[in-house]
């Protein structure tokens, strides 16, 4: 499975479904934004997938941003995922490329498992994190299995995020 997202417009949805709206309804972290499908969000263009956060008040929310997902549309067992991304910086921001197990909805999390293949907390702006959550381990009882590693200015130029 690959998407080297070559059509202009919005992404592919033979490869991409959304999570729109707030969380609310279970998958969310409280996020400030309102997440959309809107092409003021998410758009392929020069052979990128575009994904632009703005401030803006939308349903309720002060920012708009896009989260998309493969859910339904491509699952693997084995094999290594590559992804090269461009992350925004400052504060208050959280870039995140992460998969899911595919029993997400039958099990719930953290029990599906989780992968964060790459994450940049805004508030440690050197530094790339990744982790692992399972029922044992997870934030939400203080266990979870990560590290971080020092990348300066991430946000500058194109990384290749990859984990096997």
């Amino acid at each position: 499975w690959q998407d080297e997202f070559e059509v202009a417009g919005a992404p592919s949805e033979a490869n991409w479904n959304y999570d729109i709206g707030r969380g609310s309804n279970g998958w969310g972290n409280n996020e400030a934004q309102y997440y959309t499908d809107r092409s003021d969000n998410v758009k392929v263009e020069d052979g990128l997938l575009k994904i632009t956060a703005k401030k803006e008040t939308y349903e309720g929310a002060e920012y708009t941003s896009a989260r998309l997902l493969t859910q339904d549309k491509f699952e693997f067992t084995y094999g290594r995922v590559d992804v090269r991304a461009k992350l925004a910086g400052g504060g208050g921001t959280w870039p995140a490329i992460w998969m899911l197990g595919t029993k997400r909805s039958e099990l719930g999390w953290p029990a599906c498992g989780e992968i964060d293949i790459m994450e940049h907390v805004g508030y440690d702006p050197d530094f790339i994190h990744a982790n692992i959550h399972t029922e044992a381990y997870n934030h939400a009882i203080g266990t979870n299995k990560g590290n971080r590693i020092r990348v300066e200015d991430p946000w500058s130029d194109f990384h290749i995020y990859a984990v096997e």
